[in-house]
């Protein structure tokens, strides 16, 4: 039996969204455990409110000393190191967390004392299934669980306040676009973003561009779209705010990006462009667990020569209107791609 458990992850927003699974099971598995995460700052609001984290442990950087006298304080039973970084490693250890479970592929996997086979870099199966394998020494078999990201009501009342205050009534469908990628994957390039978005609006919908710090298109999307649409200025909401936007739309349109999945979690469907770069696939990073799944909830263009830009907006926005309910799903199912295969 465990009390206190740690999951640890820090790096990017996706990132984290794909092992919310993790304290799921975990919840589920040891329900009287007190469940603990290790996070970057930014990325620590995605766990406000949900009910499988009981802590957050925010990673302040500078001398690893801090980290291990925290860690050492709290008197974790088991981590889980969904994302290995030598710093970590070498925390848990020196805190003399008993069990330090994660993947063997690196040096400092050493420092670990359960350790799992895992090639990510290689894409062979979704990152949250990675995520997933590492309770095997905890004794839980492998089930997948829906990622989580929970919002509290006062959150999506301030987001339709605030949307309502940018012309958008609701009588419309909502359909958001967001065209940047955080520089974690090819971008499908915002020409086609713009063509989409007049496409989208000519036909009915209402608009909204969102962008994260350093992704403001406003200025070349004005100048260039025949129709404007509603911008909510890169960087001008908090994370959570940006979710509270998202899940105030009926569609999302997006590169292979946290977003994604933060939409993803809130119940939006999602219309996406991804590289066939391994490391990129959607078999690692595709809406979870919809895409493994091949529920067809979510759409997703993986184009075979690896060009994004192949891609056309009138694909996309006939995929649109599929999920949208307007025309039948039979319309755009060559558009699926199920985790074993790629359209040509």
């Amino acid at each position: 039996m465990f009390n206190r458990l740690l999951i640890a992850r820090t790096d990017r927003l996706g990132d984290v969204l794909l092992t919310t699974p993790v304290s799921r099971v975990l919840r589920e598995a040891f329900p009287q455990a007190h469940v603990a995460w290790l996070v970057q700052s930014y990325t620590a609001p995605l766990l406000e409110h949900n009910p499988d984290v009981d802590q957050v442990l925010v990673d302040p950087g500078g001398p690893v000393d801090s980290l291990i006298a925290r860690l050492r304080q709290e008197r974790f039973d088991a981590a889980v190191v969904a994302h290995p970084r030598g710093r970590v490693a070498w925390a848990l250890w020196r805190a003399g967390i008993p069990l330090r479970i994660g993947p063997a592929s690196k040096v400092y996997s050493l420092l670990f004392n359960r350790r799992i086979w895992q090639h990510r870099s290689e894409g062979k199966k979704h990152e949250a299934d990675y995520n997933l394998d590492l309770l095997a020494p905890l004794g839980i078999p492998f089930q997948r669980a829906e990622t989580r990201f929970v919002l509290i009501p006062d959150e999506k009342a301030w987001a339709r306040q605030f949307l309502e205050s940018m012309r958008i009534t609701f009588r419309k469908p909502v359909v958001c676009l967001h065209p940047g990628s955080g520089g974690s994957s090819d971008r499908w390039p915002l020409s086609h973003f713009m063509e989409l978005g007049d496409q989208l609006q000519e036909a009915g919908y209402d608009v909204v561009v969102t962008g994260g710090p350093g992704e403001n298109y406003q200025n070349i999307m004005i100048d260039q779209m025949r129709r404007i649409p509603v911008f909510v200025a890169a960087g001008s909401v908090s994370i959570r705010q940006l979710a509270s936007i998202l899940s105030s739309a009926n569609l999302m349109v997006s590169n292979s990006t946290g977003p994604l999945h933060i939409a993803v979690a809130q119940g939006v469907p999602t219309v996406a462009v991804y590289s066939s770069i391994p490391a990129c696939h959607p078999i690692r990073w595709g809406p979870y667990p919809s895409y493994v799944e091949g529920d067809g909830r979510h759409a997703v263009f993986m184009p075979s020569d690896g060009d994004v830009s192949s891609v056309s907006a009138d694909e996309v926005f006939k995929e649109c209107r599929r999920l949208l309910g307007v025309i039948p799903a039979k319309a755009g199912v060559e558009n699926w791609i199920p985790a074993n295969s790629m359209r040509e």
